[in-house]
């Protein structure tokens, strides 16, 4: 299979959702995962491993929710009023029939979607539009690497989840603790590398330096802070020679950005 043939791109319809949250539970240390249900949630579609949906929080200062309505090109807010806080989430699990979706939210900062987190109990209601797209990886690889930090574990855990035994599949975590590695879940035939957060970029090159090459078609996955994946799109374009087709590099979070969304490198 030739690596332009490996992904494909689809559409959807875009919804704004109001739901509520049911309970909320920690997972380790750093992770916090809180489920969402409400009616709105029927007909939720998310088939790519590493969806975003967009999550509309409460205004910090009068704990109002204030949502958006719904034009051609997206969400559109009431002229002169403040945009109240909006963060991109992978729904790390959705159950139709019960009509839930879990978010994972990573514990570090001091930002508006961390504050709610900790604070959210049941009862709680929050804004959730999309996904607006997903991107489809074939499930017909020979091996497949997965790289990120704390932000990616959701998407991650998801994929190695959805892959097939016979995948080669090698993860690698940069994290503050191997606990939160922990999260992941991995069946016994998914290799996960921990990297301790103070070790960077250079840590994770070390540890990929060491590894056996792997033979096949494969797939290269990464999201992390921007600098970090920007220097591993270039590890593996560059020092790797893997085809650029053959490689997703994203920025899930910038270090000083406190933007509604992180700036994407593909």
């Amino acid at each position: 299979m030739q690596s332009e043939q490996l992904t494909q791109k689809v559409a959807h319809p875009l919804k704004l959702r109001l739901l509520t949250v049911k309970h909320r539970r920690e997972l380790g240390p750093h992770m916090l995962r809180i489920t969402l249900t409400g009616a709105d949630l029927e007909g939720f579609y998310s088939p790519g491993f590493d969806d975003h949906v967009k999550l509309i929080f409460p205004d910090p200062a009068t704990h109002s929710l204030r949502l958006p309505q719904m034009g051609e090109r997206g969400m559109v807010f009431a002229a002169g009023q403040e945009k109240p806080p909006i963060r991109d989430y992978t729904p790390r699990d959705y159950r139709a029939a019960e009509q839930e979706m879990d978010i994972d939210f990573v514990l570090h900062g001091d930002g508006p979607a961390c504050r709610w987190a900790m604070q959210a109990k049941e009862g709680d209601k929050l804004g959730v539009a999309g996904p607006r797209g997903s991107f489809l990886l074939s499930k017909e690889l020979d091996w497949q690497v997965l790289i990120g930090d704390e932000t990616a574990i959701p998407a991650m855990a998801r994929r190695i989840h959805e892959l097939p035994a016979t995948v080669n599949v090698q993860v690698y975590v940069l994290a503050r603790n191997l606990l939160t590695v922990g999260t992941l879940a991995a069946p016994d035939h998914v290799t996960v590398n921990w990297i301790p957060s103070l070790a960077g970029l250079p840590g994770i090159l070390d540890a990929l330096r060491a590894a056996a090459q792997p033979s096949g078609t494969g797939y290269v996955w990464v999201a992390a802070e921007y600098a970090v994946a920007q220097g591993l799109r270039e590890y593996w374009v560059q020092e790797r020679g893997l085809d650029k087709n053959a490689i997703r590099a994203s920025s899930y979070w910038r270090q000083g950005d406190q933007g509604d969304q992180a700036p994407r490198l593909d």
